[in-house]
């Protein structure tokens, strides 16, 4: 995924002269992409070696698959030139025998090539390791897990491939309140005699993280928890608790508790995520935000997006709002096209304004 802090970083630089022309040719050049993607989609047969597009690639009998994603942008910032990128090139490869063991990895190539990059910051070519671990299955409602894994914190950062959710952007309460992965220890699974359907993660990292990504402040300790139950009949509730300290600031110890909660019911979807992080150094070190988002579909495979965010970052004096409005297309559930439109009040950390698109293929 993107870094959490990749927005340009020369904010002087001239907004285009006619940015609709350079919208239109962004959403073109996706358009072409698209159009090629789809044409192979359609023509070639992957029945000799029983590979469904989105599905991954079983490799004999060996237990072990292959799968991953790619997205390739456009976008047309405030105070940036626009930009054509290939963002990710994702490799998923997962072993799982007849036994309690399984294993997963996932290396992400970021920025892997991009019109405009220079002096934008995050946009060095990087081989990221997002995901690398070992799971034990204890029982049916217990697993033990060792290794590099996404941080439980919310819906969002679980999620995380980019063909997955509805939107190009991300929320930035789920970037910029914490690392979004850890090296260390988890221990989950369910709880059927507390209550059906209750999930829990309950993690513990020491740092010593697995290749940090040079662009993010990992931890240096972290010890929290997740939880999630069913409610309404077709959503579900979670809360978030982590106790931790990051590299860059290893003098300032932080809290962080937060809420997500998803309903889906005929294809419509409402989600939203909440955090507040408790900083030792005094309550203007304190960051806080909400986001709430609502997808409605308009045919069969097209979809509205609408979201709003706001967010407060430490040591700032006002609070920023943020307004996402656009369209997903799902040409089928492993080929997604997305525009949307970002806008924003009182943007005192330089949040992304304008215009981003782009087009995901999962594998």
């Amino acid at each position: 995924m993107t870094p959490p802090h990749a927005f340009p970083a020369d904010r002087s630089a001239p907004h285009p002269r006619h940015p609709f022309v350079a919208v239109v040719r962004g959403i073109a050049t996706l358009c072409l992409l698209f159009i090629g993607v789809q044409a192979t989609a359609d023509e070639t047969t992957f029945s000799d070696i029983d590979y469904r597009l989105g599905e991954g690639l079983q490799v004999a009998d060996t237990g072990i698959s292959l799968g991953g994603y790619a997205t390739a942008s456009y976008e047309n910032l405030r105070h940036a030139p626009s930009r054509v990128a290939l963002d990710n090139l994702s490799l998923f490869v997962w072993w799982q025998g007849e036994g309690r063991w399984k294993f997963f990895s996932e290396l992400d190539y970021e920025n892997v090539v991009a019109s405009n990059s220079a002096g934008q910051e995050g946009e060095d070519h990087y081989l990221a390791l997002e995901r690398l671990y070992l799971d034990y299955a204890v029982n049916d409602t217990t697993t033990l897990r060792a290794g590099k894994f996404l941080t439980p914190i919310g819906r969002w950062n679980l999620i995380h491939a980019t063909p997955l959710v509805w939107t190009t952007s991300r929320p930035l309460i789920t970037t910029r309140t914490f690392p979004t992965n850890a090296t260390g220890l988890m221990v989950n699974g369910t709880l059927p005699n507390v209550a059906p359907g209750l999930e829990y993660s309950l993690y513990a990292s020491n740092g010593n993280e697995l290749r940090p990504n040079p662009e993010l402040d990992p931890f240096s300790e972290a010890l929290g928890a997740h939880v999630a139950y069913p409610v309404l009949g077709d959503g579900q509730v979670g809360f978030s608790y982590v106790a931790f300290e990051q590299e860059q600031a290893l003098d300032e110890r932080k809290q962080l508790l937060g809420f997500d909660f998803v309903w889906s019911r005929n294809r419509y979807e409402f989600s939203a995520e909440g955090v507040y992080r408790f900083s030792d150094n005094g309550k203007a070190w304190d960051e806080r935000g909400v986001f709430g988002q609502l997808a409605i579909p308009l045919t069969e495979k097209l979809y509205a997006v609408g979201r709003y965010e706001i967010y407060h970052q430490a040591q700032q004096s006002e609070t920023t709002h943020v307004w996402v409005a656009g369209l997903n297309y799902r040409y089928t559930p492993a080929i997604v096209l997305k525009a949307e439109w970002i806008g924003g009040k009182n943007n005192v950390i330089d949040a992304p304004e304008g215009f981003m698109s782009s087009l995901s293929l999962l594998f």
